[in-house]
């Protein structure tokens, strides 16, 4: 969401905010098709978790199904693998293997979730980068191989930042067993990575790949390189592997839009009042985005019985953003509306006018740099012998995020007259608006405001180990049990500084805010450019584009004569600790797995529980420098059983139980800091409202809870084929609520504090269905047509969210869950045949609830909603050799956002349900041709 007229500081930190609660929110075939991917199986069960053994059973079709032996190769292969994932499975998942990822026109594992049924994610800046939402719900746990990975102080990581080239397989666990991590209320992503003994001996495989951003107009280099072999050695079979990739990518993001705020005015001529929102504007949401990342794995088998492994995993993030907005502002002394003409079917709601003397438009300019290094190594061994498996597993992550965020802000040096239309009724509709007599390119027109100055920096860690072992009892009934420890410890911290003031860093007493505001523009020691303007596809809607800002360079080469001319101490600003956090988790587990019959009907599952002890120390330094502490523990217990009922041959009924809970972030629970008593608090009889502020964290939250319940029906036809349906529930309790809260001052009195802090506070509830059907026609006689294939899903969500009293939602105390949307759906029509491999995706979700805002007038809250979001992409590839030394080479082409539909999102500002547009955002549309390669 853009900011809604903000100062110039403010909007600078919007591109980069300070990252809390409320806003935070990775064997070779000779019969395989040329370009299907480097790995043809399935990956074998991973060392460190188990889960994907179970997952991963040969199934045998049997003779009784099928007539005749089919080989099945690339995309083929890719969704037989998954269905058999799925049917084998012991709890609620949805897989994407290695050949599929490599066959959609996606650079991120983030945009290939998208595609699973009932995920949901937010796309912005050419990729989908923003909140994953499964089932409805965010709160996720992110695995790499099994074992808990993480961005800096959160306790995820972006699937963004893992690179599709390097992995083998994605998972998403929409019920989990005791013997997996504890997953989040929403379930849990495994993030799947190559290794040596998935392939026969040497390899050498990969691609290179040319983008084109159609918004941004660049061009970007996008790599990845597999080399891996294995060795028989008189110590035993011994293997290596390395995944080296890179992606980068020049996105824009071009947005119209109105603020959210509706207010007042009176129509000059006829003096008639009228609302409409009070700043009009344009922002670009631009910048290049790199992501180096180098994953490699050891793998050594001495003898049958025992393996010992090393995995390795390096993700870098590297973004320079360059962001700009322009505000056209209705307000300001002397402002005067002219030519107003109202809404139809209204009576105060203005569609149109035309504005002289307000305030002078506002613009910024950002040249920020962002940084993410994450480290994963890990060691283990796995024992198997007998009837008893024994895997063991330690692991060191350490992770941290560096921004340098500087925010040049500057503005008109007079008010021009302008036209504004706060819905023009063309194309996708959205705000517009035209300066009249005034010359944009023209660098006398414009002065300096301000420069905004920011450093930070968050970073974590943690120690992970487990221990698990899988029996076999010999017992028909419980053939297996399975039993494990895990114990964390985690460390975390924020930092930050800033300063816009001449005296924020104490470096200019006395000084005004704006030391050298006013300045012409031409005098500052900045190069001025007119940049490249975005909306490619809008046709005509908006003809002001452009305007003349500082080039990104000269502002971070610049800094220090900047920071001067501000009033600034040299240097970076002093980085302040927010907090420090310490987390140490202990937890076991047991679960048995049951077979048996009913009549003919076999019936399996897993019955088991885990728990899991917490304990989280989190300080913070308050005004003074005086150290503030505080602490939580507490114990959860999360029982699950799972029941498979396999009702005739293909046809199978899955039904499971569990729960699951999401931890509040560090820094939910850091301490409270309050600000220096107000002046009036000295008066005689000082006023109910004069309170000392303060805001921070509650170290007795507790988690958000949920117990879970699914069915999924399943039936597997022919060697491709796959119909589900699935339902749940969710009943999850409490939601984490911000809150202003009243408490006692020791000096001043009851009442005399008031705080911001997060709360445990409403319940809610997700119900829905998902289904799905997909088949290639490989049932067709011997011919073209035997390469098509379809594959659809859709998922239908009902959700409800209790809120505390007071918010007024226009339905009372219970509304939409932010973020999410009541359907979703994806079409997939593929073809493969005679080295040709193609592929068209459809996918959309309809209207979502973005926030709860209050209403003009202070009554109650309602909603700011985005519109339904609709993508098509397109991937093909072709393999023209189907001899040696050729075999392996295959060209590319992709197209991403091939509509090229905009982002549109309302400002809903009355009850009963009158709405402004509030951005009309256009997004990349990326087209590449590549060149895959295996030897």
């Amino acid at each position: 969401m853009l900011s809604t007229a903000p100062s110039g500081a403010r909007a600078a930190q919007t591109d980069a905010p300070l990252r809390t609660a409320e806003n935070t929110p990775s064997a070779p075939d000779a019969g395989t098709a040329p370009d299907a991917g480097t790995v043809v199986q399935a990956p074998p069960p991973q060392a460190d978790t188990g889960t994907y053994a179970e997952a991963t059973e040969p199934y045998d079709v049997g003779a009784d199904e099928f007539s005749e032996e089919i080989v099945v190769v690339g995309l083929q292969r890719s969704m037989q693998q998954a269905q058999t994932v799925k049917r084998n499975s012991d709890q609620i998942v949805d897989t994407v293997v290695a050949q599929d990822i490599g066959k959609l026109p996606d650079v991120t594992v983030s945009e290939t979730a998208a595609r699973i049924p009932g995920v949901q994610v937010d796309r912005a800046r050419g990729e989908a980068n923003g909140q994953v939402l499964v089932r409805g719900l965010p709160d996720l746990t992110t695995t790499y191989n099994g074992r808990e990975i993480f961005t800096a102080e959160t306790r995820s990581v972006a699937l963004a930042d893992f690179p599709s080239g390097g992995i083998a397989a994605l998972e998403v666990y929409k019920s989990t067993t005791a013997k997996q991590v504890e997953g989040g209320l929403a379930g849990l992503i495994d993030v799947r990575s190559r290794r040596p003994f998935d392939f026969d001996g040497f390899e050498v495989s990969g691609s290179v790949r040319g983008a084109y951003a159609n918004q941004s107009g660049r061009g970007d280099p996008n790599a990845n390189l597999l080399i891996t072999d294995r060795w028989k050695t008189g110590a035993g079979e011994l293997g290596a592997l390395v995944n080296l990739s890179y992606t980068r990518l020049n996105y824009l993001d071009s947005a119209r839009w109105n603020t959210g705020f509706i207010n007042p005015g009176t129509a000059a001529a006829t003096g008639e009042p009228f609302r409409s929102p009070d700043v009009v504007g344009l922002f670009y949401g631009g910048g290049q985005r790199e992501r180096p990342s180098i994953n490699g794995s050891v793998q050594w088998k001495p003898n049958d019985a025992l393996e010992f492994y090393v995995d390795g995993l390096w993700q870098g993030y590297r973004d320079s953003v360059s962001d700009r907005q322009l505000e056209m502002r209705l307000w300001g002394d002397g402002a005067r509306y002219s030519n107003v003409a109202l809404r139809p079917g209204t009576t105060d709601q203005a569609q149109s006018m035309t504005v002289e003397n307000a305030a002078r438009p506002f613009m910024f300019q950002g040249a920020t740099k962002r940084e993410t290094d994450t480290l994963q190594l890990a060691v283990g061994g796995i024992y198997e012998a007998g009837p008893l498996r024994v895997v063991a597993d330690v692991a060191r992550t350490n992770s941290r995020f560096d921004l340098s965020l500087y925010s040049f802000d500057q503005e008109f040096a007079s008010s021009p007259t302008f036209d504004v239309n706060f819905d023009v009724p063309r194309g996708p509709g959205g705000m517009e608006f035209a300066v009249r007599d005034f010359d944009l390119s023209d660098p006398a027109n414009y002065r300096y405001v301000g420069f905004f100055d920011r450093s930070y920096v968050a970073a974590g860690d943690d120690w992970q180990a487990r221990a698990d072992a899988d029996l076999k009892t010999g017992v028909s009934f419980v053939p297996t049990i399975e039993f494990g420890l895990r114990a964390t410890t985690r460390d975390a911290y924020q930092e930050n500084g800033q300063r816009y003031c001449a005296d924020d860093d104490g470096g200019n007493p006395g000084a005004p805010c704006g030391l050298a505001a006013g300045t012409p523009l031409s005098e500052m020691p900045v190069d001025l450019h007119m940049f490249r303007g975005g909306f490619r596809g809008a046709g005509d809607v908006q003809g002001t584009r452009t305007w003349l800002v500082p080039t990104y360079d000269s502002i971070r080469n610049n800094v220090e004569q900047l920071r001067a001319i501000q009033g600034f101490n040299p240097g970076d600003p002093e980085r302040l600790r927010i907090f420090d956090a310490s987390e140490q988790t202990y937890a076991g587990y047991g679960q048995g797995r049951y077979e048996f019959k009913v009549g003919s009907v076999p019936v399996d599952g897993v019955v088991g529980v885990r728990v899991v002890g917490t304990h989280t120390e989190v300080s913070t330094t308050a005004v003074g420098g005086a150290v503030q502490k505080g602490s939580g523990s507490y114990t959860d217990l999360l029982p699950n059983a799972t029941t498979r009922i396999r009702l005739i041959s293909g046809l199978q009924l899955r039904l499971t139980a569990n729960q699951t809970r999401t931890r509040p972030g560090f820094d939910q629970m850091r301490p409270v800091t309050l600000g220096s008593p107000p002046p009036c608090l000295n008066e005689p009889n000082p006023p109910p409202g004069c309170q000392i502020t303060g805001s921070g964290g509650n170290s007795d939250l507790k988690p958000v809870r949920s117990n879970n319940y699914d069915a999924s029906l399943e039936y597997y036809f022919l060697q491709t084929g796959m119909a589900s349906l699935a339902l749940f529930h969710r009943d999850i309790k409490g939601f984490i609520t911000n809150l202003d809260v009243t408490r006692d001052d020791p000096t001043y009195g009851a009442g005399r504090v008031r705080v911001n802090i997060p709360v445990n506070g409403g319940e809610g509830s997700i119900q829905g269905f998902e289904a799905s059907v997909g088949t290639f026609f490989d049932f067709l006689p011997e011919g073209f047509a035997r390469g098509f294939g379809l594959y659809g899903n859709v998922t239908y969500l009902d959700d409800a969210q209790a809120f505390p009293t007071g918010f007024n939602l226009a339905l009372g105390e219970v509304g939409r869950i932010p973020g999410v949307s009541k359907w979703s759906y994806n079409l997939v029509a593929m073809y493969e045949r005679d080295g040709l491999s193609a592929r068209l995706a459809y996918n959309r979700r309809s209207r979502w609830i973005t926030s709860y805002v209050q209403n003009p007038d202070g009554d109650g809250f309602t909603g700011e909603y985005v519109d339904g979001v609709a993508r098509l992409d397109f991937s093909a590839s072709y393999a023209p050799w189907t001899s040696k030394p050729l075999d392996g080479l295959s060209f590319t082409f992709d197209a991403s956002n091939i509509l090229g539909n905009p982002y549109r999102s309302f400002r809903q500002f009355t009850p009963e349900g009158d709405t402004y547009p509030r951005d009309v955002r256009y997004e990349e549309s990326i087209f590449a041709l590549g060149l895959r390669f295996r030897i």
